[in-house]
């Protein structure tokens, strides 16, 4: 019982101490006249020219900031296309070509778009999987593996962060990789802008924020309004954004390594959820909504706040030391097809790491050793879903109560990672990380005829990384490597239990992947042409699989496959010359079971559902003067939406086309956009839902969409 209470105060006092933040910055968006936004004075983050730095340096490698070619894995460094990243309204537009990740937008406000890498998270029920999400370095993916995207700040993102591959011995938890994204810095002089999206299908973007610097203190600020229906029916939404990043130095905020003081808001007030379809109903009408999503009043409201602080300091010239530490509060009230949760959370932790470089006799070696802590503490109850109907009692929304528990979860993750020269050009590296994630659930709804179902478990992982490096010239490499990761099951996947029964599933185990990976990156010379071409091959054993079962009203449920094999090809072309400029991305993707059997049914040799074997994205942009001319294909083969490959979604062929102006009069700069998605009217799949039951395997997505954008900034 002491234990209970202090974990209880401990949730309350977090809690208590964000919910307040959110209230305060709440009251000050409300006061805003969002109509009025077109007029403020624009958008340096929403520039319609593609800028460049002179050095390009990866922050998500936990060994300091490195050259993409001096690294032993996949990694892009990308800023996010002005036409691809229109709207700002998801993570996934942040995304668009880039080598090895997967894109599923379930045009579905309530839940978040699926990202995937490698094919890890292709088949994530809610957020994002398998995959460790950051922001400015500060994880937003929780210590249970899940991601809510949802509290991501898109509107000043300004640079993207993508490791490929295993990522365990980086960050822990995740099989498929990192991304970071990573804000725009404050400009040296004060910088307003707002912008307005909108177009048909689709909500209506707002937003407005300021950049700027005084002496020491560096500042960004944006707040994002989100209203309408998207394509489909029943997917209306209304949400509110806020985020605030504030640098810290004692001598200049423009320093590379101030204090960094960060807050993020996310509001929403409505979230409708249209579902999946049958493919006879994507056939008859793809914009329907699912019939029991509209009936049981499917969708989510959710409220969260986040604040976290970095600190940074140089040890003499060749060693720095790096801290954070973050927490968030949040509640959920989330009406499902089968039941309404309600969710109280607070979650938070600390990361520290050091790093540095010198010689030993005569080679180079670099260092680096730190660890993670990360906490999460979750006050839930679980309703039958009344809506549409009356349940015992006269109840008409909240029925019987199903669930009373708080589910706890802690890890801790300390890792050392080594890099050291054989040669002139050539580096070899080794890391390795322990993890151990503990899950804890206390039973609160206890009675005579329903038992104490609290429970304990905790899951262990080393994972190990070797590479090397071969600088084959001054702008090209070579390199391989062989690395581990692992993954856990997340608290709702464990809680799930196939028979019914409540408490912690005692079966479910953390999958294990082992990936070997060669590859080549560099700069042809004199040409701006950046190349980055990788093949892998990963092995996972008891991958975590969804299944639904009949009668099961939606609810998704997991179970371990037995192993399974990923290989792939990715090519990556960057290429900027003059006034042109394209980014071209290919994923080849033969990911099959290798040995999975349900009762008497071997999946042994089919196809992994979820991601195409083959997809292409590019991105084509012109500049004529103040007049910019882009275009988008988004090209993909049929994806399996089950486990036996019974099912396809047709593959889609999708391009779109924009035109923007720059207009500068009286010290204001307009950045007006015309963009016509989906030039062609084609019908395609947005997004599978993997191995759904009755067949509802399909997300559509929009048809042709006419959007309209208007940007305005001070003229600097």
């Amino acid at each position: 019982m002491e234990s209970r209470n202090r974990h209880s105060a401990l949730h309350d006092l977090l809690y208590n101490s964000i919910m307040p933040l959110m209230q305060l910055l709440r009251s000050v968006i409300a006061t805003l006249p969002l109509a009025t936004l077109a007029a403020t004075p624009m958008l340096g983050a929403q520039d319609t020219t593609r800028a460049r730095l002179p050095t390009v340096r990866v922050t998500a490698t936990r060994e300091g900031p490195r050259a993409p070619l001096d690294l032993p894995y996949a990694v892009t460094v990308t800023r996010p296309d002005p036409l691809a990243a229109l709207r700002r309204a998801g993570v996934d537009e942040l995304l668009f070509a880039i080598p090895g990740v997967a894109l599923a937008n379930r045009q579905n406000p309530a839940q978040d778009p699926r990202v995937s890498i490698r094919g890890f998270g292709a088949r994530s029920a809610f957020g994002v999987r398998g995959v460790r999400v950051l922001q400015d370095g500060v994880p937003v993916t929780l210590p249970d593996g899940q991601t809510p995207v949802d509290v991501l700040d898109i509107e000043g993102a300004d640079r993207v962060d993508v490791v490929r591959g295993s990522a365990s011995s980086l960050y822990g938890n995740a099989a498929g990789g990192v991304i970071d994204i990573r804000s725009a810095r404050p400009t040296a002089d004060f910088a307003p802008y707002a912008r307005i999206v909108g177009g048909g299908s689709t909500p209506t973007v707002t937003s407005t924020g300021a950049a700027g610097t005084a002496g020491p203190v560096g500042l960004t600020s944006s707040i994002t309004r989100i209203v309408g229906r998207g394509y489909r029916d029943y997917s209306d939404q209304r949400a509110t954004k806020g985020a605030v990043r504030m640098l810290l130095s004692p001598n200049d905020a423009m320093a590379s390594s101030p204090l960094v003081l960060s807050a993020r808001i996310s509001d929403v007030s409505r979230a409708e959820s249209p579902g999946a379809l049958t493919r006879a109903q994507f056939d008859a009408d793809p914009r329907q909504a699912d019939a029991l999503s509209v009936r049981k009043g499917a969708g989510k409201t959710v409220r969260q706040g986040d604040l976290s602080l970095v600190a940074t300091r140089m040890l003499g010239d060749n060693a720095t030391v790096d801290a954070s530490a973050f927490g968030s509060a949040r509640t959920l009230a989330n009406p499902l097809t089968q039941a309404i949760v309600d969710v109280k959370r607070a979650s938070g932790g600390a990361s520290a790491r050091v790093s540095g470089h010198g010689l030993v006799g005569e080679r180079d070696v670099r260092l680096s050793a730190g660890a993670d802590a990360q906490w999460l503490n979750d006050d839930r109850q679980e309703y039958d879903n009344c809506i549409g109907a009356v349940c015992a009692g006269g109840a008409t929304e909240r029925g019987a109560l199903r669930k009373n528990q708080r589910e706890l979860v802690s890890s801790v993750g300390p890792f050392v990672r080594g890099e050291i020269a054989l040669a002139s050009r050539l580096f070899a590296s080794a890391g390795v990380r322990s993890d151990a994630v503990q899950f804890r659930l206390r039973d609160r709804l206890i009675s005579a005829t329903n038992p104490d179902d609290s429970g304990d478990r905790t899951m262990h992982a080393v994972s190990p990384a070797v590479g090397l490096v071969w600088r084959s010239t001054p702008l090209a490499s070579i390199y391989a490597n062989v690395s581990s990761s692992f993954e856990t099951p997340t608290t709702t996947e464990l809680g799930n239990k196939p028979d019914g029964s409540a408490g912690i599933n005692p079966e479910l185990q953390p999958q294990r992947t082992t990936t070997f990976e060669i590859g080549t990156k560099g700069l042809l010379s004199g040409t701006g042409v950046h190349w980055d071409v990788a093949a892998f091959e990963a092995r996972a054993r008891d991958e975590l699989v969804p299944f639904d079962i009949p009668n099961g009203n939606g609810r998704r449920y997991f179970r371990n496959a037995g192993r399974t094999v990923r290989r792939g090809g990715e090519v990556g072309v960057d290429a900027e010359n003059g006034p042109f400029s394209m980014r071209v991305a290919y994923d080849y993707s033969h990911f099959r079971y290798v040995s999975y059997v349900v009762g008497t049914t071997s999946f042994a040799g089919k196809r992994i559902p979820g991601v195409p074997d083959h997809a292409l994205m590019t991105t084509a942009s012109w500049r004529a003067g103040q007049t910019l001319l882009s275009a988008t294909a988004d090209l993909a083969g049929t994806v399996d939406v089950d486990d036996g490959n019974t099912a396809q979604a047709p593959g889609r062929a999708v391009f779109g086309l924009a035109v923007a102006q720059d207009v500068r009069a009286g010290g204001v700069r307009l950045a007006p956009m015309v963009a016509l998605q989906n030039v062609g009217g084609v019908r395609s799949v947005g997004s599978v839902s993997v191995n759904a039951t009755g067949g509802k395997f399909y997300e559509p997505a929009p048809g042709r969409v006419l959007l309209v954008r208007m940007a305005v900034t001070r003229d600097r």
